[in-house]
């Protein structure tokens, strides 16, 4: 049996060993178990699951040569960034005659496994995770498929393969700079639930770090745990806002949908942006700049983060000798300052 920690593919033959049956008895388990007594369908099953054996569903195909596929997980399908970032890879990765075949685990564990398995056993030409939950068991079976990966829009300490991303604390940190930088003290911070968003928690925690350089309170936070990544999000975050920290003058939401929501219910309900609240977004996403106010935001390059995850993966692809120092690449981020968080008068940093 492959060592735990093994990155080579287990095979048909792994199973067998491990089950002490030989491999044509897995292969009839596995794809035609009323032929098979159900004490030994059990063991093949259990112990294929054991060893995350991922069944070879392109066995048919010439040679059993990976798929022109390539495979895209993603969390959910609503944030634009990363749309945008499938428009870069798959134009790149068309040219060059692969296409995309893509799924979204909405940060789920079960999803994620349920998709990779899936994905694996059509042996994909390569995978791109983007923004994914990554449980230990997925990571595990990633590594040791065999299959080039690149991980996207975040900075994994420990990558599987190679990573196009930025710091979402880095991202959380200078927001919150740089509405201290414009005079706000009393900066409330709207998240998800770690289990649904990890890069929340992750922006959050740079959020805290600029506070606490500051001397200044960082304990305002709002948990939306009812579709937070949704309009509707930002109007509950105001009512929470108003509830629990009345005294709140700035906040910085999720994403600029959120902001958006945020927005239009303080205009419902007389508040004044941003000289009775300032509201910051993330993703500047098309709307933010025609938004009254216009939209204090987040800038990342995510066309361009497609676009680079193309050219590296096909360079894995091809076999291509990468050293280690260019499989991890930070696109970085800036903040694009606009009317929702003009300045009540500068502090001294």
């Amino acid at each position: 049996m492959p060592a735990p920690n093994s990155k080579k593919r287990v095979t048909i033959k792994d199973v067998a060993s491990e089950a002490g049956v030989s491999w044509m008895t897995v292969s009839r388990a596995l794809h035609t178990p009323e032929l098979v007594a159900v004490k030994t369908r059990k063991l093949v099953e259990q112990t294929a699951q054991k060893l995350n054996y991922i069944p070879d569903l392109a066995a048919g195909s010439l040679a059993r040569s990976r798929s022109n596929l390539i495979a895209v997980i993603l969390p959910s399908l609503y944030f634009e960034g990363h749309i945008r970032t499938i428009e870069g890879l798959s134009a790149v990765m068309r040219r060059e005659g692969f296409h995309l075949l893509m799924g979204d685990d909405y940060y789920s564990h079960n999803e994620e496994m349920e998709l990779l398995r899936m994905i694996l056993g059509r042996r994909p030409a390569g995978i791109v995770v983007i923004n994914s939950a990554h449980s230990q068991e997925g990571r595990k079976l990633l590594m040791r498929s065999d299959v080039p990966v690149v991980e996207t829009w975040h900075l994994p300490q420990n990558p599987i393969d190679s990573v196009i991303g930025f710091s979402h604390a880095n991202v959380g940190f200078a927001m919150t700079q740089h509405l201290i930088s414009e005079g706000y003290r009393n900066i409330a911070f709207v998240a998800s639930p770690a289990k649904i968003d990890p890069r929340s928690k992750e922006r959050h925690s740079g959020y805290v770090k600029a506070l606490n350089d500051h001397g200044l309170d960082a304990s305002r936070l709002i948990t939306i745990t009812n579709n937070p990544l949704s309009i509707t999000a930002g109007k509950d975050s105001v009512e929470q806002l108003l509830e629990r920290y009345p005294d709140t003058d700035a906040m910085i939401c999720l994403t600029d949908r959120v902001a958006m929501g945020a927005m239009m219910e303080c205009r419902r309900r007389g508040i004044n942006v941003p000289s009775d609240l300032a509201i910051a977004g993330h993703g500047d996403f098309e709307f933010s700049e025609h938004l009254v106010p216009s939209l204090t935001t987040t800038r990342i390059d995510a066309l361009d983060i497609g676009t680079q995850t193309a050219e590296l993966l096909l360079k894995r692809i091809a076999g291509t000798d990468i050293q280690p120092t260019d499989k991890t690449i930070d696109v970085g981020f800036s903040i694009v300052a606009r009317e929702s968080s003009q300045s009540r008068g500068s502090i001294s940093l």
